[in-house]
């Protein structure tokens, strides 16, 4: 007598978007998916069939992995921004079955600072791949990639993450599909550790202070880099902290002395205009949150240097309900 074939699962670890249309896809194959979340996550899942689908959430991954199904021989993982470090055990659990989605192009943008480094750098490189997990950072071999440029109006990191969501849900669509129906994920594009590079994650409250002293371009792109949907760049603005999320630069030679750089030297009902060693920065009153009373002529726009030091000198990594922790 022939015994019924199992349904295999799909083990998703993570949340987001993409949960949602991997779950959809391995659904609609007639696979089986259990989603371990955590919190911080919202996962558009509620339509599918629950018979099918489960989910767990909680910032435990050990705690989570005894709930639900077992990881079996012919199951297959994948990880969304999974909130935990996976480790090796889990990994090799499943023989070399283990995904994860990464939205930059390796081997280059290892690591999890996102779009701010593409905006920092001023580089419109984009990309997005599956590789598979392993204990090395974004260090698998590579079975679907999108290399493209980033269109020159893309400004924050929300347009850059919007563009390449879209790219990176189709390539996961069609490489999901044909992997649950075939059983192979794919030919193997190599992710050589000699090319590659390493941008660690960015914090806005910990990282986003500006040094006056960068040149114009400098200042822009990271003004830029922490803008929307971030809180914004910031700095002292007298005793008061002001984050700035757009600026405008108008380069003068010679226009000021560096000791004038960051003092409002003109103002109206609108905009603000800052003095620079290398010209003019004008803002507009909508992209300024400050808590003080009101912006003056006169005033000064400094960062303390104990800042700027924390700035440079910290690493931090998220905890799975999203709080910081701080690296040594």
């Amino acid at each position: 007598m022939n015994k019924k074939k199992l349904r295999r699962t799909l083990h998703i670890f993570g949340g987001g978007i993409f949960t949602k249309i991997a779950a959809e896809i391995a659904i609609d194959l007639n696979w089986n998916v259990t989603l371990r979340t955590s919190s911080r996550f919202k996962n558009p899942v509620e339509h599918l069939d629950r018979n099918k689908l489960e989910v767990f959430s909680g910032n435990s991954l050990e705690n989570l992995l005894r709930k639900g199904r077992k990881i079996q021989a012919d199951d297959v993982g994948i990880s969304f921004s999974a909130p935990w470090i996976i480790p090796k055990k889990l990994i090799d659990k499943f023989e070399g079955k283990l995904f994860n989605l990464h939205n930059q192009p390796l081997p280059r943008f290892r690591g999890a600072g996102g779009a701010s480094w593409n905006i920092i750098m001023e580089d419109k490189n984009g990309g997005s791949c599956i590789h598979r997990l392993t204990e090395k950072i974004d260090a698998g071999e590579i079975f679907a990639k999108r290399n493209f440029i980033f269109p020159k109006k893309l400004k924050f990191p929300k347009d850059y993450d919007d563009y390449s969501t879209k790219i990176a849900l189709s390539m996961l669509e069609k490489w999901l599909v044909n992997y649950l129906k075939s059983g192979s994920p794919g030919k193997v594009i190599s992710n050589p550790d000699s090319e590659s590079e390493y941008w660690p994650r960015l914090n806005t409250d910990i990282h986003a202070w500006i040094d006056w002293s960068w040149n114009l371009n400098d200042i822009k792109s990271f003004c830029y880099a922490f803008s929307f949907p971030h809180a914004g760049a910031k700095s002292y603005l007298g005793k008061k902290i002001v984050r700035i999320l757009d600026i405008e630069i108008i380069k003068m030679k010679n226009k000021f002395h560096p000791f004038q750089t960051g003092l409002i030297f003109r103002q109206n009902k609108e905009e603000i205009f800052i003095a620079h060693r290398e010209g003019i920065i004008k803002i507009k009153r909508k992209f300024i949150h400050f808590s003080g009373d009101k912006i003056k002529l006169g005033d000064r726009f400094h960062t303390p240097h104990d800042k700027l030091e924390t700035s440079f000198s910290s690493k931090i990594q998220y905890a799975p309900d999203g709080k910081v922790i701080n690296l040594k």
